[in-house]
């Protein structure tokens, strides 16, 4: 009888009469598993202490810069992304602190006489991580061109992205859908990208073709809206109220009747004084060049913005309407700086995909100078950009878990 089977039927039996054995019975030989070739990697010793997830990709645990001594961090190597983990909605350990999208290439530049596999991992996809800089997961690669924005919904399950299409040669805008992994082409065009979900994720609105369009996720309805309809690449919709952060304000509107209820100008209030046409400012070009918000942010609930033009930076309460800025200085590090991605109640920011920025705000939400920490999060591949911030409520908004 071939010996593996011998075994496999002695085992059998030691199982169901075991309970008959007395203890002085000569105890059975065990047969070792075969290791697996990420066992067997990770008994080697590895000069930088990498440990694998798979045989081609792993991590390294790095020392983040900062003011805080012995913080370790993550740094991934990734060079076969089709066998890195993908975001598991049922996984309900990855949602017990916000996230943050973010488009990597994470393989090297290539030739295009290079292998289908090297080209693949050179181009954009979309990948999520915790704010706290752990438990990366691939989103999605459904795709083949250069990411240009993305927007995931309050529930995490959608993602609206577009890309420069290598195929069409347009702007494509797409929906994937992390739970059944299907993607939904909404547009493609030459034109700007921009999306903002609804508070329960069952719809969005998108631009296409220099028009505003809603999209109802169960049906897949696509409707144009009125031309005097607004929103921004950058807002959120919440307590019934949409807040659109445009390059010189934010504009809050009733979600409902559309009705705008104020809005918050980051103009000095002698320029807001002046000569208005059709009840907003004239932008003129030195207006635009000075004050233009070129980065921009919101909390997840709307009560707070930021923004970032070429000489100042500004953070605004949208309750109380205030505005604080400041005056960039280059060779200092500002009040309010790095708030790419701002928490919920600008209790955190985080700021960077490639290298991360994270802060906990003093009380007056400013930076704390005394108190910062940086790190390399990818350590593979030549671009990591266009962090989002989504789950922003979970862990009641922090982004790390206190005493960790």
């Amino acid at each position: 009888m071939n010996s593996k089977y011998l075994w496999t039927a002695l085992a059998a039996l030691i199982f169901l009469n075991g309970c008959n054995q007395d203890e002085s019975s000569t105890p059975s030989a065990v047969v070792e598993p075969t290791k697996t070739d990420v066992e067997l990697l990770n008994e080697q010793e590895w000069d930088d202490n990498r440990v694998y997830v798979t045989k081609d990709n792993y991590i390294l645990m790095k020392e983040a810069n900062g003011t805080i001594p012995g913080i370790m961090k993550p740094c991934f190597v990734v060079n076969s992304a089709k066998e890195w983990p993908r975001e598991d909605l049922s996984n309900a350990d990855s949602y017990d602190l916000p996230r943050v999208d973010f488009r990597w290439n994470n393989g090297d530049f290539v030739s295009a006489s290079a292998s289908e596999k090297a080209i693949y991992e050179s181009y954009d996809k979309v990948w999520s991580i915790k704010t706290d800089g752990t438990d990366l997961r691939l989103v999605t690669d459904d795709f083949s061109g250069d990411v240009r924005i993305m927007r995931r919904s309050p529930n995490n399950r959608y993602l609206a992205y577009s890309y420069a299409s290598r195929t069409s040669g347009g702007t494509d805008k797409v929906v994937f859908d992390v739970q059944t992994q299907k993607s939904t082409l909404l547009g493609t065009d030459l034109g700007h990208s921009q999306f903002l979900w609804a508070e329960d994720s069952s719809y969005m609105y998108f631009e296409d073709r220099a028009k505003y369009w809603k999209y109802e996720i169960t049906t897949g309805k696509i409707t144009q809206m009125d031309d005097d309809f607004y929103f921004s690449e950058v807002g959120v919709i919440y307590g019934g109220k949409r807040y659109v952060v445009s390059e010189f304000g934010v504009g809050v509107y009733d979600e409902k009747s559309d009705k705008r209820l104020y809005g918050v100008s980051i103009y000095p209030k002698e320029l807001q004084e002046q000569k208005k046409e059709k009840g907003y400012l004239v932008i003129t070009r030195e207006h635009s060049l000075q004050y233009e918000l070129k980065s921009r942010s919101i909390s997840p609930d709307g009560k707070y913005a930021w923004g970032e033009s070429a000489q100042y930076r500004y953070f605004i309460n949208l309750e109380t309407k205030e505005v604080k800025n400041e005056k960039i200085v280059r060779s200092e590090v500002g009040d309010y700086q790095y708030f790419e991605q701002l928490g919920l109640n600008a209790n955190y920011v985080r700021d960077g995909a490639r290298g991360v920025v994270f802060l906990k705000l003093n009380e007056d939400k400013t930076v704390p100078k005394d108190k910062w920490t940086n790190w390399p999060q990818v350590c593979s591949g030549h671009s990591a950009t266009l962090s989002w911030l989504y789950n922003g409520f979970a862990n009641n908004g922090a982004f790390i878990k206190e005493g960790k």
